[in-house]
């Protein structure tokens, strides 16, 4: 997808909004449930409320911490899934330059530089790159944690963007979402430990000159998902060495409790195939269980 989830977010909302109370900020402490048709969900801000099914769509880092939100205790075989499952740290750094130095003044492509032509030229500077073991940033990174980048100049237009993406993952992910943990992203301090810390490898990109303003990055912005508690202190559900039948885990948490509690689940670790740890697979999820809990009553839709 080149553009973002801006457009697919209105829609959804316009359909809730239209149809269905929204409460936000609301943090769910509690989730009972004596049989279909009463599932009894409690907040911490007092709230409480009992409905016919409930699809709890909570990232599998955040059900790892919170198995004893439910009520009576999850299944046997759901409880096992979720704590065999592996659950990742990978974050991102994004930085913004005034323009897409790391091309050729003159290159003529399906991106940044200008309209699609006839015959639209590759990005002359990878969408994806890799700093393997890099031995020239001692300072802030003496293990030589590797470096990965994702380009946006070389999406479509007009989605193309002078930004680059840095994957901060493991040891290296903790370090950099440490470091800025806290600090306001408009700082001056925030700027400049980023800047400190992906100037090593940025500077390595075709073109560059530390002493064109091109070259010096606008702003940084980063995801901070393993200080989230909502997100369950990471990201993306993955597949440890010696966790069993994994095909087995993902179907105990597609299949639920619906038809026996009223109570399903939803997002990236309950996806089809092909969604394991991706936006649209949680979207797929979603639809699936709505499928569901519709023909249980006798109603069919098409998603």
């Amino acid at each position: 997808m080149a553009s973002t989830y801006k457009d697919i977010l209105a829609s959804l909302f316009s359909v809730a909004s239209d149809n269905a109370t929204l409460r936000l900020s609301c943090e769910v402490s509690n989730i009972s449930s004596s049989g279909i048709q009463n599932v009894a969900v409690e907040a911490v801000d007092g709230f409480r409320g009992v409905f016919d099914d409930l699809v709890v769509t909570a990232p599998l880092g955040w059900l790892k911490r919170n198995e004893n939100v439910f009520s009576p205790p999850l299944t046997s075989r759901i409880s096992h899934a979720i704590r065999s499952l592996g659950y990742g740290n990978l974050d991102r750094v994004f930085i913004k330059f005034p323009e897409v130095f790391w091309h050729p003044k003159d290159s003529k492509m399906n991106g940044y530089h200008g309209s699609r032509p006839e015959k639209a030229q590759m990005p002359t500077f990878p969408v994806e790159s890799l700093f393997l073991r890099p031995t020239y940033a001692v300072d802030t990174n003496p293990a030589q944690w590797r470096q990965e980048i994702i380009s946006f100049s070389g999406l479509p237009a007009p989605f193309s963007q002078p930004v680059i993406m840095f994957f901060a993952y493991g040891q290296w992910g903790r370090h950099i979402t440490g470091l800025v943990r806290g600090m306001s992203q408009d700082s001056q301090e925030y700027y400049q430990t980023l800047d400190d810390n992906f100037r090593p490898y940025y500077s390595k990109m075709p073109n560059y000159d530390p002493f064109s303003s091109s070259c010096k990055p606008l702003a940084f912005m980063s995801t901070d998902w393993q200080g989230d508690k909502f997100a369950g202190f990471g990201s993306f559900t993955n597949l440890p060495t010696a966790s069993g039948d994994c095909l087995q885990h993902f179907e105990a948490l597609r299949e639920g409790m619906g038809e026996s509690r009223g109570i399903w689940f939803a997002g990236e670790h309950t996806s089809p195939a092909g969604g394991l740890g991706t936006v649209h697979g949680a979207y797929w999820s979603g639809g699936e269980v709505a499928k569901k809990v519709a023909q249980r009553y006798n109603v069919t839709i098409d998603l």
